[in-house]
């Protein structure tokens, strides 16, 4: 027995050896550290700077969209923070016979800051997602208002300029006014800071993203970055996934905000989207987006369908005309958060836009990078405006959009030097 010890032992050193390289170059794969940057598609592409930071953004109608401008990331306790605001862009209806996206942007692309009214004067305005409630013209923003407002939902009315007719589409959003808050002791305990995306399906009914495992408010005596590089640390050693997708409804005549888990096994909640009826709701997550049915009279999410994306993937929109999904991407995680981090610009940090298609004569879901670009880094949203793609980079911090014309195969057969993966659904 004395003479097998040496060579377990050898075995066993040897075993434990491999399974930490295969370990290090599974994280190492996960960050895209084996990826060299490429840029493809972009050559087009327009930087617009009237906007700082925009986290998100979401369509008004065919000719604009509201605009997010704050830095969702880096935030301290007790740190003082530059207040958010929210912005129009508009000229989409007009720009489908610009030539190029520079001719649209110099020509037809306005951008405006949307002045709110009687907004609480004692509440901070750090806006994250939101969404537009179509049917009254309400517009939900999350906003992260910590010490001056904690964690909450802020509901606006959009007005319009009234152009005399009942054509809605050529509206353009001119003012935002403040109707109330949804508001909870668990919003401002449990989620404090980590509410990402929302999307709703009836007046103030809601399913929300919570993107962090655990709130900023932490009174531990490890710092809040700390914890959260141990929970990562957790994610990429041991896989651990500790996110979810809330349903909430909010009554509000009393005030009260009634929660509840509808899916769970997430590395970090984030972008969430439906189709037109509802039916379905696509929840993105890291390198995957998951596509869930939605039961409308009991609003569980069920029959979950795992789609593995070429990119990290952000917030996501639906485009009603196209049927497809689109999302603002990073494109080599290495380089954007590693090398180059905030706020250094780099043109090895690539970020772009993606697409999520279905196709009917295989049942399967395809998900094609469809530009990849080093014209703004850290790219956070994206969405599909006529003949053009308009993104954002708020997430990190980096200002501007990038406008670019729509790539004409886009959801076809992958093409153009664009990654693509499919899942059956």
């Amino acid at each position: 027995m004395k003479g097998l010890y040496h060579p377990i032992t050898a075995i066993g050193v040897c075993i434990a050896a491999y399974c930490c390289v295969a370990k290090v170059h599974e994280i190492l794969t996960f960050l895209d550290f084996f990826e060299k940057p490429s840029v493809h598609h972009d050559e087009a592409c327009v930087k617009v700077m009237s906007i700082g930071a925009s986290e998100d953004q979401t369509q008004f109608n065919s000719n604009s969209i509201v605009m997010t401008e704050w830095r969702a990331t880096g935030y301290h306790p007790g740190e003082e923070k530059p207040p958010g605001a929210l912005y129009v862009s508009s000229g989409f209806k007009q720009g489908t016979t610009a030539k190029s996206a520079q001719e649209f942007v110099e020509n037809n692309l306005k951008i405006q800051e949307l002045p709110i009214f009687n907004y609480p004067e004692n509440i901070d305005f750090h806006p994250h997602g939101m969404y537009i409630r179509k049917e009254d013209s309400t517009l939900y923003v999350i906003n992260h208002a910590y010490e001056n407002g904690g964690e909450r939902i802020d509901v606006f009315g959009v007005g319009t300029a009234d152009d005399g007719d009942d054509d809605t589409e050529n509206d353009i959003p001119n003012r935002l006014d403040y109707q109330y808050s949804i508001t909870s002791d668990w919003m401002n305990n449990d989620m404090h800071g980590i509410l990402n995306s929302l999307i709703v399906v009836e007046k103030n009914k809601f399913y929300v993203t919570q993107y962090l495992p655990i709130p900023e408010r932490h009174d531990g005596w490890l710092s809040f970055e700390r914890n959260i590089d141990i929970e990562r640390f957790k994610t990429l050693v041991f896989g651990k996934r500790g996110t979810y997708v809330w349903y909430c409804e909010y009554d509000d005549e009393s005030g009260s905000l009634d929660c509840r888990k509808v899916a769970d096994q997430f590395i970090g909640a984030n972008g969430i989207t439906h189709n037109e009826d509802y039916s379905k709701i696509f929840v993105g997550d890291y390198f995957t987006i998951n596509v869930f049915d939605r039961d409308a009279s009991s609003n569980e999410l069920q029959n979950r369908t795992t789609i593995d994306v070429p990119n990290f993937v952000d917030n996501l929109k639906f485009d009603k005309v196209s049927g497809n999904v689109y999302g603002g991407t990073i494109n080599n995680l290495w380089y954007t958060v590693f090398v180059h981090p905030f706020p250094a610009e780099s043109e090895q940090s690539t970020s772009g836009i993606m697409e999520l298609a279905f196709d009917p004569q295989t049942s399967s879901w395809q998900a094609r990078e469809i530009i990849s670009s080093s014209k703004l880094n850290a790219i956070s949203n994206g969405l599909k405006m006529g003949e053009f793609y308009v993104m954002g980079a708020g997430g990190l911090g980096y200002p501007g959009l990038l406008v670019c014309p729509v790539i004409k195969e886009a959801g076809q057969s992958n093409t153009g030097g664009g990654k693509a993966y499919d899942s059956e659904l």
